[in-house]
């Protein structure tokens, strides 16, 4: 009997430290990151463009004579905001919903657009992405590898990348007349990636050697962090040749990791080592 009341005390001071570091965790990392996100900002890049910065992940209103495009649906109260914007914008006008993957923060507003197509990458299929995402965020419409609207003067380009890189069935849009891609979260603004599931780190630079090689892009509108030019790329495709280098090269690894302390991380998870470990995981 005493042996089993000094085991139970032992577990309850196990359990005791590991609420406590988990609310630490929560306070210190966990709850910056979630208010972070949570902030929107909108900015007009022209009559028939808008950006929509946070809420969850980046979104875009494309607008035509006929059409209007949504790239990605946000989450939660900002995922309405969004709709509302939408409609109000749209009018009578049909609406496309694309969405870059299959994570919450990208399609939580996918329930909102009753009677939109809803178009999403084909290689999650109907199983994976509600187990993924909900069954309410469903798409209606699987693209399987590129679709090309003409809207107005420019043609919007919709691509499913097909390959694992953030995830298994990332999609890009690209504006041709703007020279302006929507990234989804294959393309970060100074923000570390979460690695997990089906996706690899050398799918990154897989993706941007595509990314660079057949499209003109000058303007980039990423999954996370601020708009910007083609800058936004370069950077973070030189973050992933760090941490390739990194992991392959212990004499330079300290200084590659600490090059990007002042990106959004989170420890374990989103961090310049979480990457180096998974480049690790992955091998040559």
């Amino acid at each position: 009997m005493k042996k089993l009341k000094k085991v139970a005390k032992w577990l309850g001071l196990v359990m005791l430290v590991v609420a406590l570091l988990g609310g630490g965790f929560y306070m210190i990392y966990l709850r910056p990151f979630i208010q972070k996100m949570k902030v929107v900002q909108t900015i007009q890049y022209d009559k028939d463009l808008t950006i929509v910065i946070g809420g969850g992940g980046n979104s875009g209103i494309i607008t035509s004579d006929s059409l209007v495009i949504v790239v990605d649906t946000k989450m939660d109260e900002a995922a309405q905001e969004l709709y509302n914007k939408v409609k109000a914008i749209a009018g009578n006008k049909a609406v496309l919903v694309v969405n870059t993957h299959f994570h919450p923060d990208h399609v939580g507003g996918n329930k909102l657009y009753s009677g939109a197509t809803v178009l999403a990458g084909a290689n999650y299929g109907k199983e994976g992405w509600i187990k993924e995402a909900g069954e309410q965020s469903l798409p209606n419409k699987w693209l399987s590898e590129r679709l090309d609207i003409k809207m107005g003067d420019d043609t919007v380009s919709i691509i499913n990348y097909g390959k694992n890189a953030h995830t298994e069935s990332d999609v890009f849009v690209y504006s041709h007349k703007r020279k302006l891609l929507f990234g989804g979260d294959v393309i970060l603004n100074k923000q570390c990636p979460i690695i997990m599931g089906k996706g690899r780190a050398r799918g990154y630079l897989e993706a941007f050697n595509y990314l660079q090689t057949n499209f003109d892009i000058k303007h980039v509108v990423p999954g996370h962090g601020e708009f910007g030019g083609a800058e936004v790329i370069e950077d973070y495709y030189t973050y992933f040749k760090d941490m390739k280098l990194a992991a392959a090269d212990a004499s330079q690894k300290d200084a590659l990791l600490n090059k990007y302390a002042g990106w959004n991380s989170i420890p374990f998870v989103m961090s310049p080592k979480a990457t180096l470990k998974a480049f690790g995981k992955e091998g040559e």
